[in-house]
């Protein structure tokens, strides 16, 4: 794993990279990444300048674009609100783009996830500022409004709770733990999934990926990367870990390399 690298510091680096590609292919996550969050993952949403820089992304010929997130596709839909981009929603559970849908219907993992969904909220519905998103295909526990003091040990609760089932996945996130199914679906594999619907499987020989992300879950995105693509995370302190090549301070700083990519 490469140094994560201040990517305004790069951009003849990352210049190189785009030129030398045949189209790229840049997906994003949304909360956090091209919309700010403010109090909860409900008060997330794009400026109008940053909806209208990545509207000029996907008019250039030579970009396609793509938003992948963890909030559930008609959610992520209303809230981008772009037309004729990829979209894929619940980390890759449901996937519409320009004459392509791709949506995960395994009826008995659905019912293992409802079930737990409905014996583990109930266990947390009246504990202040724990709140939930059920999503058919996943469930998020968050514990954002949680008061400060009492954070960890809520954190801590919530993770033991879910981690008695051996049959979900658990993905922690920013003051948030989601259960999915277990099953090859992230946001990577999205991408991927995406990808491919493109360029079939020689995708990479077309492609140059440019992901970018802030939260645990898009690690599953930077890691696909090779590296002649381009991984970056909005953190002003990346983790020691982080598969991303590059990191930005804040999202407007996302929103000034997006204009500048349009321009390569």
């Amino acid at each position: 794993m490469s140094q994560c690298e201040y990517l305004f510091d790069k951009l003849d680096e990352i210049e190189q990279k785009v030129k030398a590609s045949e189209k790229v292919f840049l997906g994003m996550d949304h909360d956090g990444t091209v919309s700010e969050i403010i109090t909860t993952l409900a008060d997330a949403r794009m400026t109008y300048s940053m909806r209208e820089t990545i509207k000029n992304l996907r008019d250039n010929p030579n970009i396609y674009v793509a938003m992948i997130s963890g909030r559930i596709l008609r959610e992520l839909k209303d809230v981008a609100k772009i037309e004729d981009i990829y979209y894929a929603g619940n980390h890759g559970f449901e996937i519409e783009g320009p004459y392509y849908k791709n949506v995960f219907n395994d009826k008995e993992a659905l019912e293992n996830i409802a079930n737990i969904t409905e014996k583990e909220t109930r266990k947390f519905e009246n504990v202040e500022g724990v709140w939930f998103e059920k999503k058919i295909f996943t469930t998020s526990f968050h514990y954002r409004g949680v008061p400060p003091e009492k954070q960890e040990s809520v954190r801590q609760e919530i993770f033991d709770a879910l981690s008695q089932y051996d049959n979900v996945r658990i993905v922690e996130g920013k003051m948030l733990f989601n259960i999915r199914p277990i099953a090859d679906i992230n946001k990577g594999q999205a991408f991927i999934t995406i990808a491919k619907h493109l360029y079939k499987d020689d995708w990479r020989k077309h492609l140059t990926g440019i992901y970018i992300g802030d939260d645990n879950s898009d690690e599953d995105a930077l890691k696909i990367l090779e590296d002649k693509d381009i991984g970056i995370v909005v953190n002003p302190n990346p983790p020691e870990h982080t598969n991303a090549g590059y990191y930005v301070n804040k999202v407007k700083e996302i929103e000034d390399f997006l204009k500048w990519l349009n321009e390569v």
